[in-house]
């Protein structure tokens, strides 16, 4: 039998979704013992070759084992906490309601419920909405994934607990440094398109060249233009990305979509000014407008931010130390495990 009271089973099936958890483990290392859904989906996502076929059958064959685990934690009276849905559902029966958390950062919903697009409430919604269901405790990132919840999922408020992203503000504990008389402006992001960096490259293109330099951490070829630093291939969690926040003084993220971008909260913690969208899902939990940086309506309107943003060379301090500040405090380790311990051990 394990010491360990908490079963967490986490799904990575992406760079986002490995990072949380990486994030959740170290947090919880105490507490926490690890198991890995669909594990084999995680190495192929690292070197780029899964099709959707493969994602489906990594599934399936890692469900008997999940469900075989998930079921000894629940009859020892431990508590399962699930990152994600996918595991909770290919779970679903083996776990004890009463002793069952899941924490969410997105829903299959969220997206076109804050683009205004239509809600689709077919079979798989149906199924999504009968695990959830059956799940008192819910921890949500955000506050758009708990509204999500309750108002198209059904959900109800007393299931729902809003909890701080687990950042490790450590990893990228970088206090703010002086800005240069000619700002670095930082943008990272895997999916260029939906994560504005487009929009970015043409607005420095088009006005401001001569008062800021532009770095597009990417691997997307389209941002290796001419008099913008390109830095593809940049593995997360290495010296080259740490180096990359210590060296610059803005992020700007003018995503179009997106459910809690890491990068935001990664970037306040290392000391630089945020500047992103209203569509950046969790970006009031990070950022106070206005304080330690900009939530702009549109990703258009990130350019007229930063335009405004580099005129006033203290402001762009004065955004750096609150960030900073904002980051330590309301995310440290300390916070954020106690927060998630009073949920998980108060599950009955």
């Amino acid at each position: 039998m394990s010491s360990k009271s908490i079963l967490l089973v986490t799904f990575p099936v992406d760079l986002g979704n490995r990072t949380l958890e990486s994030n959740l483990q170290a947090l919880l290392a105490e507490d926490v013992d690890l198991f890995r859904f669909a594990e084999k989906h995680a190495d192929d996502s690292n070197s780029g070759k899964i099709t959707l076929s493969q994602s489906i059958r990594y599934r399936f064959k890692s469900a008997l084992a999940l469900r075989k685990i998930v079921k000894k934690y629940s009859e020892e009276g431990k508590s399962i906490l699930f990152h994600g849905l996918s595991p909770a559902l290919f779970a679903y029966g083996a776990w004890n309601p009463k002793r069952t958390a899941i924490a969410l950062d997105w829903t299959r919903n969220l997206y076109p419920s804050a683009l205004g697009e239509p809600i689709k409430k077919n079979w798989v919604f149906k199924l999504h909405s009968k695990v959830l269901q059956h799940c008192p405790k819910i921890m949500c990132f955000t506050a758009a994934v708990r509204d999500n919840l309750e108002g198209i999922y059904g959900i109800q408020a007393q299931s729902l607990y809003q909890v701080p992203m687990p950042f490790l503000v450590d990893k990228l504990n970088i206090p703010p440094r002086p800005t240069p008389k000619k700002p670095r402006v930082l943008f990272v992001g895997g999916d260029l398109q939906r994560k504005g960096g487009d929009i970015l490259v043409k607005g420095w293109q088009n006005s401001l060249k001569d008062k800021c330099s532009l770095t597009m951490m990417t691997n997307d070829l389209s941002a290796d233009v001419e008099g913008v630093q390109y830095l593809p291939g940049i593995k997360y969690g290495s010296e080259s990305h740490k180096k990359a926040f210590e060296e610059h003084d803005i992020l700007v993220l003018p995503t179009r979509i997106d459910g809690y971008p890491q990068v935001i909260g990664e970037a306040a913690a290392a000391g630089l000014a945020v500047i992103t969208t209203k569509y950046a899902l969790g970006a009031k939990e990070v950022i106070t407008d206005g304080v330690s940086g900009y939530i702009s309506d549109s990703p258009e309107e990130c350019i007229t931010k930063l335009n405004t943003l580099l005129e006033k060379p203290s402001l762009i301090d004065e955004f750096k130390q609150m960030g900073y500040k904002l980051m330590h405090r309301k995310f440290s380790k300390k916070v954020i495990r106690e927060r998630y311990l009073e949920i998980l051990k108060n599950v009955n």
